[in-house]
């Protein structure tokens, strides 16, 4: 029982176990393929009151074009690690987003009315577009360009320094250059 807990525990083995079986390869782009097929045509064929395409259609034409993708992934084993790197990479990007969130919920912002459009004050924007790039740089220094989201020839130290300083000036001048001379709020 003590091997179970050992480093790594059971999920290494499972996860091995999985893709021996031929399970990342095959049957997972199968059903994801399946989903999307389904959700796409579902959602542009079928209607309620008149459909283009009755549901028993729908779901053969999913079922056929997800086998020819299982078919594809039999014939480009990359697809496992595509789709490993994107779902990786998105987790890394959607936990970003959600502290951002956080930070912008605990300074009082209401997420909710940041789309609204009434209210909006350049200041208000100016103030959220530094929170952001506080949130990217903590992003970035808790490792974030370690898992391949960045390209190898951002890693230069002048080229990232070239970017923020074009990203200051480029507020600046949109800052400077509103109609109200740099007040916060629209009169």
């Amino acid at each position: 029982m003590t091997v179970l807990f050992q480093v790594g525990g059971v999920f290494p083995s499972i996860t091995q176990n999985m893709q021996n079986m031929g399970l990342f390869l095959y049957l997972f782009p199968f059903l994801l393929s399946l989903a999307i097929f389904y959700g796409v045509l579902y959602w542009v064929f079928y209607d309620k009151e008149k459909p283009k395409l009755p549901k028993s259609a729908i779901s053969l034409i999913s079922i056929i074009l997800a086998f020819f993708v299982m078919l594809y992934s039999s014939w480009n084993t990359m697809i496992v690690s595509f789709f490993a790197n994107l779902s990786g990479a998105g987790l890394i990007v959607g936990s970003g987003i959600l502290f951002i969130a956080i930070l912008l919920g605990l300074m009082g912002f209401n997420i909710e009315k940041l789309t609204d459009t009434a209210h909006s004050g350049r200041g208000r924007w100016v103030f959220i577009i530094g929170v952001i790039l506080i949130g990217i740089l903590i992003f970035f220094g808790a490792g974030g360009s370690s898992f391949g989201l960045i390209p190898d020839w951002s890693s230069n130290g002048e080229f990232i320094t070239a970017l923020f300083v074009i990203a200051i000036i480029g507020l600046a001048v949109w800052w400077l250059g509103s109609e109200n001379n740099g007040s916060s709020e629209s009169k």
